[in-house]
């Protein structure tokens, strides 16, 4: 027993950590006749051909859309975000880490049977596989790293964008492996091509999260209106009686009403929503709502959580769910303090560079989601908000991996 402790001693508070995590969330049994909640689109995600991404359908293909699937996604959950944790800051960093995973905005979709769950725990397991890759190579590690990268594409489109960044730092660490990271980039960005672009042309997805955002965000502004107007947007009268309707491409009467605006939809929607996110003024309107992004937003989750039975750590660990929001401004900021610190003591690596990259990326995600649809944002932030709030955990990490006694000065050992 004693050899065992010996043999690997460096992850053992982390299994502990996961124990205790999972003895103090394990899921209550639900009700017999439903044992995990279903929603009207869950049909899409346990069956091929509705040009939903991968992933999630073969994922219940595998463990099926019962109480298995509630124990896997608690389980997977726990363990990815507590293993990210750990590797950013040790036991502290799994600690906050698995306390996050067992709270409710992140362990209510371990509940359902939907994409949300399945998109968390490879995100967080994604992230931990990126640093672990970044401060020391190995093929086991970068073959890790690409499936989960995969993976997380095959989730919902809009995640590829967290991997950009983190794979340019990847890449700036690693410059010696470059045809690796191409190639396996290549791979990420030909799935997301595929789902992003081809598949939603032929669904309408596009067609339908647009009109979605015409309806609600950017006609009933006139500012917006206008800016789209001189982009080529139909001018006239016919989509007033429609603002704030959602899903109403679905309706036929308002696809009736609105031939000019079905038109522009269907012909130039794309590049013209396109040119204007290339403008600043989308990055000025998510500064002014970006905040709320990072608020637990409770009557937002009613539908989802109705007649569901939570463990009490769901709740208990509500506060420091709360505790951990940083406004987006002092977001933006904070990455570069491992940096500053690398570069006073000479130690500038992989550690005081992901934070950074990891800024950017949960930026982008933010910005892609955001923009991509105006529906059920609470919903689809879910992931955005749980990164926001490991940040702290991540910069922390990057400032003591440069502060530590016994780092390799000028960065050495974490580009290995």
């Amino acid at each position: 027993m004693v050899r065992l402790f010996r043999s690997s001693p460096r992850w053992w508070p982390c299994a502990a950590v996961i124990v205790a995590a999972l003895l103090l969330g394990w899921p209550p049994a639900q009700h017999p006749l439903q044992t995990i909640k279903t929603f009207p689109d869950s049909a899409t995600y346990l069956s091929w051909g509705f040009g939903r991404p991968p992933t999630t359908f073969l994922f219940y293909a595998l463990v099926g859309s019962g109480r298995a699937a509630v124990i896997v996604q608690t389980i997977a959950s726990v363990t990815s975000w507590t293993v990210f944790g750990w590797l950013a800051l040790g036991w502290p960093g799994a600690s906050v880490a698995a306390l996050l995973s067992a709270a409710l905005p992140v362990s209510l979709w371990n509940y359902t049977v939907l994409s949300e769950s399945i998109g968390l725990t490879i995100g967080a397991a994604w992230c931990a596989a990126t640093l672990a890759l970044g401060q020391s190579w190995s093929r086991r590690r970068f073959v890790v790293w690409t499936v989960l990268a995969l993976l997380f594409t095959g989730v919902r489109a809009e995640n590829f964008f967290l991997i950009p960044p983190l794979w340019l730092a990847l890449l700036c660490g690693h410059r010696a492996r470059w045809r690796a990271l191409i190639v396996s980039g290549a791979g990420v960005a030909g799935l997301f091509i595929a789902f992003s672009i081809v598949a939603d042309m032929a669904n309408r997805n596009w067609q339908i999260r647009l009109t979605n955002v015409m309806l609600t965000r950017i006609h009933p502004n006139p500012q917006l209106r206008t800016q789209f107007e001189a982009l080529g947007l139909p001018r006239g009268d016919e989509l007033n009686a429609w603002h704030g309707h959602m899903l109403a491409a679905y309706d036929p009467a308002f696809v009736a009403a609105t031939p000019l605006f079905q038109q522009w939809l269907d012909n130039e929607s794309r590049p013209t929503y396109l040119r204007w996110l290339a403008t600043a003024e989308p990055h000025r309107q998510l500064w002014e709502w970006g905040d709320h992004a990072l608020t637990r937003v409770d009557p937002g989750f009613d539908y989802y959580t109705a007649a569901v039975r939570f463990p009490k750590l769901a709740f208990a660990a509500l506060p420091l769910w709360d505790a951990l929001r940083i406004p987006l401004g002092w977001w933006c900021a904070l990455p570069l303090l491992p940096v500053l610190a690398g570069l006073l003591l000479r130690r500038i690596g992989f550690a005081q560079v992901f934070p950074l990259a990891y800024g950017l990326a949960v930026y982008a995600l933010l910005f892609v989601v955001y923009h991509a649809d105006s529906g059920e944002l609470d919903r689809h932030l879910v992931l955005v908000g749980a990164l926001y709030r490991l940040a702290s955990i991540v910069v922390l990490g990057g400032i003591w991996d440069a502060l530590r006694p016994g780092a390799a000065p000028g960065g050495r050992s974490a580009f290995g």
